[in-house]
Formats: structure tokens, C-alpha cells, sequence
């Protein structure tokens, strides 16, 4: 019996073991306090507590940590950003959690390398993906700082090359080389993209969609038990310190850990962000800074990214097999050709997608999470041979006909057309266009109806256009007799091109049936599309359809000259209404521009800057995480410039000098004529450090700046951070002191209050 139990206390903990679902997280660097969360939840149970049997894989040498975990090598894998690009490509990765909400990756440089601007000429050591898609990249690029203009070498992961002044300037974390650097006694400069507007974050915790659609439950059980390790490493940091140390080999002292502990905290923001907590907003920024600056391929999108945004996704109501599911994940994205000359159905307009099926695709991209990519035409004629090619993968609104059957699938229609016939104003109703045999009639090149036309009518003399602005200008020129096409889309073009000039004179007995054309060599693409027309809903499409649609057309038992007469005379009423409309809407936007701009420099004026200061003060009382910083400039000697070299010169130099300050901080910020020669800039969402930079940034930019018809100017600036305690006019009397001090200290320089 004895033997019996002891057998049982030998087996039972295996039996336990057997029953948690195996998986793996791949980590993006070496066992550190940086993954001090995983880690914990690994060994105080939190994985095992939800069923999880968790692996942690240390990163090697010539891992691709994105590759593994999107052909599943890897169940789950850190990465340094919330968006992993490849070759200018976003890849589909499911972002679950972000553990640090802003990254640690900076640069560090030798001493005397402040700014940006002072990197050109430098060598600078990184990893090809910092320096390709990070902060760093977004940076480098806001400064023009290029191959072109500075010496980039790969990084060799340790200080060594910095420390012995071979690197002028290396990518690094606030929580590991800055203490190898303070312990070694080397003096260096801390250039964080942050301070300049470029915040990314860090330990971001990702999946593939696959994943994330097939072990929904079991992924969303990592995320919790995950965040329940971080909440404990974060309690407990001599603890894990301890662990990493003893069971983990990690080579770093006691007080280096401590070190990246601390930092750890801080980039993780608990004050602001619940553990874990992906910041949505925050991966948008970074897509459009890195779509800004040409580190992305053309038409690039982000789709569904969130964790919750996928689930949400795939219950639709669009029920996809796995097969479908499947080669959604290869697919990757959808490339869409178009009519780029077919309003209101659809038309490309500035690069873009417009109309109802633009609408409509808009939908279908919605249910599938997958991205949709423009392909751009000139024409009708030039999208068939674009799909011809497998240039794209669908038509996003076409007819069936036998000869695009060759090369397209088509679904069922979602619109269905009468056919109508578009002539001058003097060409009577007609009810039979059989009866036009010696007429030209226009049909845009590759139109099913022109097919259909030439098929049920030889007789008819049909002459293929390009687009149907050309076949309506044929017929206001009489080139042609009239133009054919569907009803929709020629009333829309009269109304909007052509009222009192042309009109529908005929409607053919034929319909047009439009659905999704999709490739023939990839039949599980029209399945998918197949069922998204299916359920497409009545509410929806009348919805798009109200949007885009105004038809009137003209019948033959209505008194067609009278109807017409009522129409000009509305159109004349309503265009004179909306002239006049136009006219008052534009002087009231003119009359509040002069009321708040100075006329010299196009910059706010005293009043309007006086009004934002007000509305900044309020935000700072009411908040007290929030920060704004003031800086008040002065041109140092522009009294000279204007007695020696006239006051013409002086409003140039006013005129260059606003000029510098626009373009050299955010968006964001408030840049004022405060009077005279003193400008002021408000910095909303910074502290008095982040505004020093700033600030030094500007009067270094104004000192090199090449000023016309002036020796070189430089500013004084007094800078100060709104305080609750403080009034307005409190905040601004400390920061004039600070201005006038810097005056009287010789110029040219930065003084904080």
C-alpha cells in the first residue's frame, strides 16, 4: 500500500502537467529586467494557474522573432515597436499588450553633441531596423540626416567602440548602456527622439491572426496572466532581481538590474496606463510619422491590429471556413482596381477611393481586417488590362461578360441598373434606340454594355470612348448623337456638368447586373467576397446610396421644355443662393483671420495669443499631470538693424524670423507676435526640460539661419512653465524676468525662470 501512494506522489504532479496547453514567447533580447513580467508569471504560476505550460525562448543570434511567430514556430513574441515593417511593408501581426509606453531607445553621443543638427558629418552606429522604421529613423529623417550627409555603421551591442571614441553617436536604452557608461566615468549627451516629438513604444507583446482567431480564449488568458507577472515584478523587484541572477545567468550586476528596474517603472507610465494596456492612438501616430516620412510603401495600411479589433472582426457575420481564414493570413492585403472616371459609383479623385462602391468596399474591409490597396488607372481600359495581368485582385463594381470571364469570377450583383441614353437638349425621346442605326452612339471602352450592344444590335454603330467625360463632351460637341450608359451615373454627370445642355432621352430595355469581379486563379477569393455581398444589408446600401445619388430623368408623357425651364431656373436660384452664401462665408472667414493674425507676420496677434494662454492656464489648473512651458523671445540688437539699415530691413528680418520659429516646433505649439520685435511660443504637453531643448533648438536654428539683407541675428529667450498657483499675468512677468536676464547677461541665449 505504502508502495501504491508513493507511486502516486511520483506520477500525479506529471498527470497535472499533461493537462496545460504548451506554448512559447519568443523574447527580442537576452533574459534582463526587461522581460522581468513574463518571467515572473512564469515562475509564480500565473501561466500554470490558467492552464498554460509557458516556454520563454532568450533571443539568438539570427532569430527573426516576427517571422517565427507569423509561421507559428512561435506562439507568442516581444518586439520593440507596436508596428513591425519589412522592405516598407506593415506586417499582420495581432498586437495583444504593450508593457513599456514609451520606448527606451535613444541616442547617446559624445559630449558636445547636443542636437540633432549636430550629427551630420558624424558616425552614428544602429541596427538596420533602428535606423530604418524606430524614433531614431523618424529623427534622423526630421533633420535630413541621411547616408548622404554622415557615416551610419552597424552596432556591435556593447558601448566598447563609443567609450574608446570610434562612434561619434550610438542608438541605446535609458535602462542599460546609460549605466554602463556612468559606471565607466564617460562623459556623453542623451539625444531622445521623444523630446522632438517622435514616442514609440516598447515590449510589445504580439501573435499572428491565426493565433489569435484559433486560441482566442487561450491568448486572452496570457494577456491576464502576463500582466498579473508584470504587477508583481514591479512589487517584487529584489525578488526577480534574484531570479535572473541565480536562474536565469543573467551577466549584469545587482545594482544594474536595480538600475533598469527603476527605469523599467518609469517607461511603463502606471500612473497614466493600466499594465498592459495596448495604446492605440500612440501606433497610429507612429504609422502616420513613418508614412510621412517615405519609410512605408505606397498604400500601406494598418487594418486590425488590436487584439479586440480582430475578434471583433471575424464575428461580423461573415462565417469564413479555415481554408478562407487561411488565405486571408497569406494574402496579406486585397488590391482593388476601379473606374477612376464612373461618379457616383465610383471615381479615383487626389489618389483616393470615392463613391458608392468605394462605400462598399470600405465595408467589406471593415469585416475582413485585411487591408484594401488602390491600384491606380487612367481608365476603364487600363483597370481590364491591370487584372488581366493579376496586376489586381478584384473589380470593386463590374459586369459579367463572356470575355472578362476568362481571366475574373464575378459575384452576385449588389446594384442593379436601367440602361439610358444621354443626348443633346434639341434630340427628341426616344423609345426604341434600334432606330439610331445611322446615329453614333458613344459606350466607354470595356463596358459589358457595349459588349451586349454589339452583340444584340450589329446594326447600331457603336463608338468606344474613353472615360464618360469624353463620350458627353462628344455629344455636346455633336461628334456623337448620343452616349449610353447607366441611369445613376449620366444623371449625375448632367446635373453636375451639363444642365440645360444635355439630358436622357431614352431608356433601354436592358439592366446592368454589377457585382465584385474577383481573379479566376484564386477561387476561395471570390467565395469570401461572395458571402460579404450576401450580407450586405437594405439599411446599408440605402444608406451609401443616399449619400452619393441625386437622379432626376426626363420621361416621355411629361412636358420636357417646361420641366427643363423649372430646372434652370432652380439651378440659377440655387447657385446664386450658394454664391452669395459662398461670398459671406468667405469674408467672415477673412474678417476673423485679421482679427486674430498680425499683418507683418502672418502669426497669431497679441489678442489671440493672449486668448490661448488663458485656455492653457485652465487646462493646467484642471489637470495637475498636465505641463505647458512659455518662451518669450527678443531679437538681441534689432534696434540697430532697423537705424542702420532701415525699417524695410527690419520687417524682412521679422518676416524670416517667424518663418524659423513655425517651421522648427510641432503642430501643436503656438507661435504669437507678442509686439514689436518679441514673439512668444506656447508648448502645451511640456515640462520645463523638454522646453529647454526646445528653446536651444530655436535659438540655434535663428543664430545659422542666413537672414537677407542682414548681418546674422540672434534671439534672447526667457522660458517658463505655467504653475496652478500662478495667474496668467503672474507665469508671464516670471518668464519676462528671465528674458530680461538673458538680455543682460550678454545675449543670445536661454534663460529658464
Amino acid at each position: 500500500m505504502k508502495f501504491i501512494f508513493f507511486i502516486f506522489i511520483i506520477i500525479y504532479p506529471l498527470f497535472g502537467q499533461s493537462n496545460l496547453q504548451k506554448v512559447t514567447l519568443q523574447l527580442d533580447w537576452k533574459y534582463q529586467f526587461e522581460f522581468a513580467g513574463f518571467i515572473a508569471a512564469k515562475e509564480k504560476g500565473f501561466y500554470k494557474d490558467v492552464g498554460l505550460d509557458v516556454q520563454l525562448r532568450e533571443y539568438q543570434a539570427g532569430t527573426d522573432i516576427v517571422a517565427d511567430v507569423l509561421n507559428q514556430k512561435s506562439t507568442y513574441g516581444v518586439y520593440n515597436s507596436s508596428i513591425v515593417v519589412e522592405e516598407g511593408r506593415i506586417q499582420p501581426i495581432v498586437l495583444l499588450a504593450t508593457y513599456f509606453q514609451r520606448s527606451p531607445l535613444v541616442f547617446v553621443a559624445q559630449k558636445g553633441i547636443k542636437h540633432p543638427i549636430d550629427m551630420l558629418g558624424k558616425t552614428i552606429m544602429g541596427t538596420t531596423d533602428e535606423l530604418k522604421y524606430s524614433s531614431l529613423a523618424l529623427l534622423l529623417d526630421h533633420f535630413s540626416i541621411s547616408s548622404q550627409n554622415a557615416r551610419f555603421k552597424d552596432h556591435t551591442f556593447h558601448s566598447k567602440d563609443f567609450m574608446e571614441g570610434k562612434v561619434d553617436v550610438m542608438s541605446a536604452f535609458l535602462s542599460n548602456q546609460l549605466y554602463t557608461l556612468d559606471q565607466a566615468g564617460i562623459p556623453y549627451e542623451v539625444i531622445d527622439p521623444a523630446e522632438y516629438g517622435f514616442v514609440m513604444s516598447a515590449v510589445n507583446l504580439f501573435t499572428s491572426q491565426k493565433e489569435a482567431l484559433d486560441h482566442t480564449e487561450q491568448t486572452q488568458k496570457f494577456i491576464n496572466a502576463s500582466n498579473k507577472g508584470w504587477e508583481y515584478a514591479l512589487a517584487h523587484p529584489n525578488e526577480i532581481i534574484t531570479l535572473l541572477l541565480r536562474k536565469y545567468h543573467v551577466q549584469k550586476s545587482r545594482d544594474a538590474l536595480m538600475y533598469e528596474a527603476k527605469v523599467t517603472k518609469k517607461l511603463m507610465m502606471t500612473d497614466f496606463y493600466p499594465i498592459g494596456q495596448a495604446n492605440e492612438e500612440l501606433t497610429i501616430r507612429s504609422f502616420k510619422q513613418l508614412e510621412q516620412a517615405g519609410s512605408l510603401f505606397p498604400g500601406q495600411k494598418l487594418g486590425h491590429f488590436m487584439f479586440k479589433d480582430v475578434i471583433a472582426s471575424s464575428s461580423s457575420g461573415i462565417s469564413l471556413t479555415s481554408k478562407e481564414k487561411e488565405y486571408l493570413l497569406q494574402k496579406k492585403k486585397i488590391v482593388v482596381c476601379v473606374d477612376p472616371e464612373w461618379y457616383p459609383f465610383e471615381a479615383i479623385r487626389e489618389g483616393k477611393h470615392i463613391g458608392i462602391a468605394a462605400d462598399v468596399m470600405k465595408n467589406f474591409e471593415h469585416k475582413l481586417g485585411i487591408p484594401f490597396e488602390l491600384r491606380l488607372a487612367d481608365s476603364w481600359d487600363e483597370s481590364i488590362e491591370q487584372a488581366k495581368k493579376r496586376e489586381c485582385d478584384i473589380f470593386s463594381l463590374a459586369s459579367s461578360t463572356p470575355e472578362r470571364l476568362v481571366y475574373m469570377d464575378f459575384t452576385s450583383p449588389y446594384v442593379t441598373l436601367p440602361i439610358v441614353m444621354a443626348t443633346t437638349m434639341d434630340k427628341p425621346f426616344t423609345e426604341n434606340i434600334t432606330t439610331l442605326r445611322d446615329k453614333k452612339l458613344g459606350v466607354v471602352k470595356g463596358y459589358a454594355i457595349a459588349e451586349k450592344l454589339k452583340s444584340q444590335n450589329p446594326d447600331l454603330n457603336i463608338v468606344e470612348v474613353q472615360s464618360i467625360t469624353d463620350g458627353l463632351k462628344r455629344v455636346e460637341s455633336g461628334e456623337l448623337y448620343g452616349y449610353i450608359d447607366n441611369l445613376i451615373v449620366i444623371s449625375s454627370y448632367i446635373q453636375k456638368e451639363y444642365p440645360g445642355v444635355l439630358k436622357v432621352s431614352s431608356r433601354l430595355d436592358d439592366k446592368v447586373d454589377l457585382g465584385v469581379g474577383t481573379r479566376k486563379d484564386e477561387p476561395l477569393l471570390h467565395d469570401i467576397f461572395e458571402k460579404l455581398v450576401q450580407n450586405l444589408d437594405e439599411p446599408t446600401m440605402q444608406k451609401i446610396y443616399n449619400r452619393w445619388v441625386s437622379t432626376v430623368e426626363e420621361v416621355s408623357w411629361i412636358d420636357r421644355a417646361v420641366v427643363w425651364k423649372v430646372l434652370v431656373a432652380l439651378s440659377a436660384l440655387l447657385i446664386l443662393f450658394l454664391w452669395r452664401y459662398s461670398m459671406l462665408k468667405r469674408y467672415n472667414a477673412k474678417l476673423l483671420e485679421l482679427s486674430t493674425t498680425d499683418k507683418l507676420t502672418g502669426l497669431y496677434n497679441r489678442q489671440k495669443t493672449d486668448e490661448i494662454l488663458i485656455e492653457e492656464k485652465k487646462k493646467v489648473h484642471r489637470y495637475p499631470a498636465y505641463s505647458c512651458s512659455v518662451m518669450m523671445i527678443d531679437v538681441d540688437f534689432f534696434k540697430a538693424v532697423n537705424d542702420t539699415q532701415g525699417h524695410q530691413t527690419g520687417d524682412k528680418v521679422l518676416q524670416a524670423l517667424a518663418e524659423v520659429l513655425k517651421n522648427n516646433v510641432r503642430s501643436i505649439d503656438i507661435v504669437g507676435r507678442w509686439g514689436g520685435e518679441e514673439f512668444m511660443v506656447i508648448l502645451p504637453h511640456t515640462n520645463m526640460d523638454e522646453a529647454m531643448n526646445v528653446a536651444e533648438n530655436l535659438r540655434h536654428k535663428v543664430e545659422k539661419y542666413p537672414f537677407i539683407d542682414s548681418n546674422s541675428v540672434t534671439i534672447s529667450i526667457g522660458i517658463g512653465e505655467f504653475l496652478s498657483t500662478d495667474s496668467v499675468h503672474e507665469c508671464i512677468g516670471r518668464i519676462d524676468s528671465a528674458l530680461y536676464e538673458a538680455k543682460a547677461n550678454g545675449r543670445n541665449q536661454v534663460q529658464r525662470a
